[in-house]
This record gives C-alpha cells, sequence and structure tokens, in this order.
C-alpha cells in the first residue's frame, strides 16, 4: 500500500499513516485504511491493533484540501454510493476502525488535526506524547465535523468549544478530561501503546473479540448517526461561497472575506 505501512509482530499489529509531510487523508488513504482494517479484523494471529503514524511533523494533519477543493464529484471511477452521498468512503474508513474485531490503540505523537481526530476518535484508547495536539479545524477551512468524536473523548462543552474556535490543545488538556489513557514523552507513544497491546495478547482471543463486540453494541450507533448528520451540515456548508473563501483563504495564506453568501 502507497500510503500506510502495515507490521505484525507478537500478535500486535502496527499500521502507520505513512503520506509525509503530514498523513493528510486522501481518497487513497482511506480506501487503503479500510481495506487493512478489515483484514487484521479476521486475523486470528492479531490479538491488538496500534494506530501510528510516520514523520514527526503530524500525526495526522487533516484531509487533503487540494484533493477536496478539486472536487470529485465527476469523477467516474467513484462508485455510485459515494456519488450520490459525498463522505460515505470516510465513514467506511472509520467504521472498518471503530468496528475492527479486536481492540485498537491509537499512538499520536505529533497533532491529530480535523480527519486525524476522526481516525484517533474511533480508537478504544489514546495514547499521545506530549507534544501531540489536537484540534476541530475544520471551521477555519469551511467545512465542519469531528463533535461526535470529541463528545466521546471529553464531553459536550469542551467539544463545544473546540468545535467553534477551531483551536489545538495540547494532549495534557485532554488528558484531563479523561480523553487520553497515558501522557509520555515525545518519541514514546508508539512504544507505549505497543506496550498496552501485547498485554492483551495474553487474553483469551475469543473473550478479547466478543467483549469488543459487546463494549460497541452497548454504545449502539449513537456516534456514527451523529456524524452523519455532522456529514449533511458539512455538505450544506460547502454550498455557500464563504466556505470556498475559507478554504481559498487558507491555500493562499491570506486572511478571508466573508460575504453571506
Amino acid at each position: 500500500m502507497d500510503t500506510i505501512d502495515t507490521s505484525i509482530d507478537g500478535g500486535v499489529a502496527v499500521v502507520r499513516l505513512n503520506r509525509p509531510p503530514v498523513n493528510a487523508v486522501n481518497r487513497q488513504m482511506q480506501l487503503e485504511l479500510t481495506e487493512q482494517f478489515r483484514a487484521l479484523s479476521v486475523d486470528r494471529t492479531v490479538a491488538a491493533v496500534v494506530l501510528a503514524a510516520t514523520g514527526e511533523r503530524a500525526f495526522c494533519g487533516g484531509i487533503d484540501l487540494k484533493e477536496t477543493a478539486a472536487g470529485l464529484a465527476d469523477d467516474t471511477t467513484l462508485p455510485t454510493q459515494a456519488t450520490l452521498d459525498p463522505g460515505w468512503e470516510w465513514r467506511t474508513t472509520q467504521e472498518a476502525i471503530r468496528y475492527c474485531a479486536v481492540p485498537v490503540i491509537a499512538a499520536v505523537d505529533g497533532p491529530a488535526i480535523g480527519a486525524g481526530i476522526g481516525l484517533v476518535g474511533v480508537c478504544d484508547l489514546i495514547v499521545a506524547s506530549e507534544r501531540a495536539t489536537f484540534g476541530l479545524t475544520e471551521i477555519n477551512v469551511g467545512l465542519l465535523g469531528g463533535a461526535s468524536k470529541m463528545l466521546r473523548m471529553v464531553g459536550p462543552f469542551m467539544a463545544r468549544r473546540m468545535l467553534f474556535f477551531g483551536e489545538l490543545h495540547s494532549a495534557a488538556e485532554l488528558y484531563r478530561f479523561g480523553g487520553i489513557e497515558a501522557v509520555v514523552p515525545p518519541g514514546e507513544a508508539e512504544q507505549r501503546a505497543v506496550e498496552l497491546a501485547r498485554k492483551l495478547t495474553s487474553k483469551s482471543p475469543l473473550a478479547l473479540r466478543l467483549a469488543k463486540e459487546s463494549v460497541l453494541r452497548i454504545e449502539g450507533r449513537e456516534m456514527e448517526d451523529r456524524y452523519r448528520t455532522e456529514q449533511d451540515y458539512t455538505n450544506r456548508l460547502r454550498g455557500f461561497n464563504d466556505s470556498a473563501e475559507a478554504m481559498a483563504a487558507f491555500l493562499e495564506r491570506r486572511q478571508p472575506t466573508w460575504t453571506w453568501s
């Protein structure tokens, strides 16, 4: 695969985002993550998965804005469902991670922004380094999303702050809200996540999979339904000129001019 690297050792799979410089999520990464996590879900040799990233600049810098700005509506290679329902493939990717049959532990050693929150927020546990930051920055580029994940991680009031202001928050701050398992020194997030994952290899593989399935059924699909609503509002926002202006201003490194249109 071109955008991710995967290794399996001693029952622990490590999937690393590998799209330098900031591991921005494009359509190819979405498809490859979906394929990889579906394969790991049926692999009896795997007891747990660590979702990490290569490079030190970012865990995930968000969605690939250049690809988003170019638009894919006229791409004849897209399946009909993706054409009729923009965002379907991205939801499919997140659900492949969330519904992986074994626990998935995120190892965040840099900024996790926008789509990065989408990836981290569907994991079962999160380990972050002291240099990790988290942000719902979509509002700054004419998009919305991520509140459904932050409601799960930090609760409604902090989620609102992150959604409205589009600012970055430290791993230590999110740890205080209970959204992160541990905060470790820079460069050690993946190692700590793998250590946690290795503890799970001693458990009954049947019990572990049933435990994961049971907690998913207890939680239900509320987060998925909430995110579908967010996508609907993102698509509404993208119908306005102000959305395109926000994205253009960001890419051109200038202040946007709002027109209420």
